[in-house]
């Protein structure tokens, strides 16, 4: 059965362009509050700047793109590594064929700082003051012990028995040891002050807008009502950052969300469409062909095949 962290993952998957804090569920007994194994399938729809309530270590297994951390743009490819400590701004463009592949190991900072063991306890608080303004990015040319420690975990956690659970906790440390180690080598670059990277997403209200409103009528009054902005000003705004007009960007929501409902219920055509906010059928069936060159029933036959 699901754990509640990894319910809670899928239904950021289904509704990706949720708010700005994307929480998972903790519990102060443990270091390691799970390990979630994710596939992103093109096409890829633009990721919200977010946080966490916790640290979120992502590992690129397949695939490539860009990703931004606080302030800092990075290519990765598979075997980068980004460390996305409590309440540091990020998010991802993936770019990769056929899909793109993360794991997230998702650690509880509280635990770490508090509880972890004494012989781990002044390594990994260090680490954890190193990175807590800017994270940590490492190319995927980075010491192969902390990709074999990745490996090793994800090994265990398909194991799924008692014992792995605690083996997995332990290779948390090791891990953040072995970061820790990296780290020291290779000092980070100082970061200017700058301004609070909230301020250089001003449309992340419209995004959220979007989120909570996709099922009814948007208008672009609305989502420029949302961010304080003229509706001539939000429309440059939002494609300048965001790369496409906001009226596009909500369809693209909308398929991004029929699309998890066509992989994963077997509802009618009709009713997906209503649920992602369609007004009709008609609608949906053009903007579902624009966007993924494929009707929504060809979409569905050939994600089953798969």
């Amino acid at each position: 059965m699901p754990t509640s962290s990894e319910l809670e993952l899928r239904r950021q998957l289904e509704e990706p362009l949720g708010g700005e804090s994307r929480n998972y569920p903790l519990d102060d007994s443990r270091a390691l509050i799970t390990m979630i194994d994710t596939p992103y399938y093109p096409p890829y729809i633009p990721d919200a700047l977010h946080i966490h309530n916790c640290m979120e270590i992502g590992v690129c297994l397949a695939g490539w793109g860009q990703v931004h951390l606080r302030q800092t743009n990075y290519a990765f490819s598979a075997g980068s590594v980004i460390v996305a400590p409590r309440g540091v701004y990020h998010n991802q463009t993936c770019a990769g064929e056929p899909l793109t592949h993360w794991l997230y190991i998702v650690l509880n900072e509280d635990h770490l700082l508090r509880k972890t063991p004494e012989r781990y306890r002044s390594t990994i608080t260090a680490l954890l003051e190193s990175i807590r303004e800017s994270g940590l990015f490492l190319e995927n040319s980075v010491d192969n012990s902390i990709n074999a420690m990745i490996k090793l975990m994800l090994d265990l956690r398909r194991r799924d028995d008692a014992d792995a659970e605690i083996q997995l906790e332990l290779c948390a440390y090791l891990l953040l040891m072995e970061l820790s180690r990296y780290v020291a080598s290779m000092p980070l670059p100082v970061t200017a002050a700058a301004a609070d990277p909230r301020r250089r997403q001003p449309i992340e209200p419209a995004l959220a807008y979007v989120y909570e409103h996709y099922k009814e009528a948007i208008q672009i009054a609305d989502l420029a009502r949302s961010c304080s902005m003229s509706e001539s000003y939000f429309r440059k705004q939002f494609l300048k950052i965001m790369g496409l007009s906001p009226m596009e960007h909500v369809n693209r929501y909308r398929i991004h969300r029929a699309m998890n409902l066509l992989r994963t219920t077997s509802d009618p055509i009709q009713n997906i469409a209503v649920r992602a906010g369609f007004s009709s059928i008609a609608a949906f069936n053009r903007n579902f062909k624009q966007f993924s060159g494929l009707s929504p029933s060809e979409w569905r036959r050939s994600r089953l095949n798969k």
